[in-house]
């Protein structure tokens, strides 16, 4: 049954049609507020060919915060480690709930959506963090589409802000061994000396374990890495060419032979209070994990104590590289050496380097090529 009528107290025209679902169970779809029979009949006639294609949505008052929320807890959370879903949801309530978290699924358009992006971009937040949230809308709305809750997905659509690769900032050898004789005595000198001399994460440094060392080798294995809230410990690393094994020189063993005794000396104080995980970074009220916050604080004050300009802690592991690279070593290996799954990755991150090192082999090439 279907009909076309004007409603006699606001003299709108409605509609009124049913249909019946795949189950067999009739329905009935209500549209009311047009201006004329003609835009009625229009809208009515749409709406019939989209039940018949299978194509029909039905009206729902889900906002993409609600379906953002049910999608972290009851797909999300399925799918992903500990740490990206606990990204996944600061994601959400930094920068998804009071904007366009409000708005309805069958609201959002792709204009809502662009200008979500550019206002974030216009807020001075990083492209990659930008590409991050949009990926997140992007998942969920697709599983929206997919449970018939909207039709298309806007966010697809948009336009996000153009890369610009960022400035790798780095010490130099003297402002590295500057820094490191400024900081010898200092609670995460050890620390420090890792990032510096192995290129590791900051996560694999705190997850590292003394099993995981091979002092007659000189070798440290990267087998678990500590998530970046400081909470979990967890088998494996960043990707999978990020469990890798990685030559370690005489200094650094040295450090770490003094760490291990203050480790030894802790353990022994606080007896069975002590939380043995074997960690070489471990805190001194229980022998526990180290919280990266608190390592991020002293840092900075370590380099501020050793007078040097302030660089990221993860500019340590670029540092290294590039210290590497600018002595010749094989970009090959110092790409195992990072962990990074390809070698393009290393290539593309430390391109600032490689002008330099193409005039070194044109000056090769001239001491050893007569014509």
């Amino acid at each position: 049954m279907a009909s076309v009528k004007k409603n006699k107290e606001t003299k709108k025209w409605y509609f009124v049609f049913d249909y019946y679902e795949p189950t067999g169970k009739r329905k009935q779809i209500k549209r009311e507020g047009f201006e004329s029979k003609r835009e009625a009949d229009l809208v009515m006639a749409k709406l019939r060919q989209e039940v018949e294609n299978g194509e029909f949505i039905k009206n729902d008052n889900s906002t993409l915060g609600s379906f953002v929320l049910y999608w972290l807890d009851n797909i999300r959370k399925l799918e992903c480690s500990e740490v990206t879903f606990y990204n996944d949801r600061l994601y959400y309530k930094n920068h998804i709930k009071d904007s366009i978290g409000k708005v309805k699924l069958q609201k959002l358009d792709m204009r809502t959506c662009q200008q979500f992006v550019t206002d974030l971009h216009l807020k001075g937040f990083a492209r990659n963090t930008i590409e991050r949230v949009a990926t997140l809308i992007k998942r969920v709305l697709d599983k929206a589409v997919e449970y018939g809750l909207c039709k298309v997905n806007p966010m697809r659509k948009t336009t996000l802000p153009k890369k610009v690769k960022n400035e790798v900032n780095i010490w130099s050898i003297d402002q590295v061994n500057q820094f490191l004789d400024a900081n010898k005595n200092r609670r995460y000198f050890c620390v420090y000396a890792l990032a510096l001399l192995t290129g590791m994460r900051q996560g694999e440094i705190l997850g590292l374990r003394w099993k995981d060392i091979d002092y007659e080798k000189k070798f440290l294995y990267v087998n678990q890495t500590l998530s970046n809230y400081g909470k979990t410990l967890k088998s494996g690393a960043k990707t999978y060419a990020g469990v890798r094994r990685i030559s370690i020189p005489n200094q650094l063993i040295d450090v770490l032979k003094v760490q291990q005794e203050k480790y030894e000396l802790l353990k022994r104080k606080l007896g069975i209070s002590f939380l043995d995980l074997n960690l070489v970074i471990f805190n001194l009220k229980n022998g526990g994990t180290v919280f990266p916050s608190n390592l991020m604080k002293n840092y900075s004050k370590d380099v501020k104590r050793a007078n040097l300009p302030h660089i990221r802690f993860h500019d340590l592991r670029h540092t290294h590289a590039t210290l590497l690279l600018s002595k010749d070593i094989n970009v090959k290996v110092i790409s195992e050496r990072l962990g990074h799954s390809k070698i393009s990755v290393t290539l593309d991150t430390y391109s600032h380097v490689i002008p330099s090192m193409q005039q070194e082999v044109t000056t090769t090439l001239e001491n050893i090529v007569t014509l």
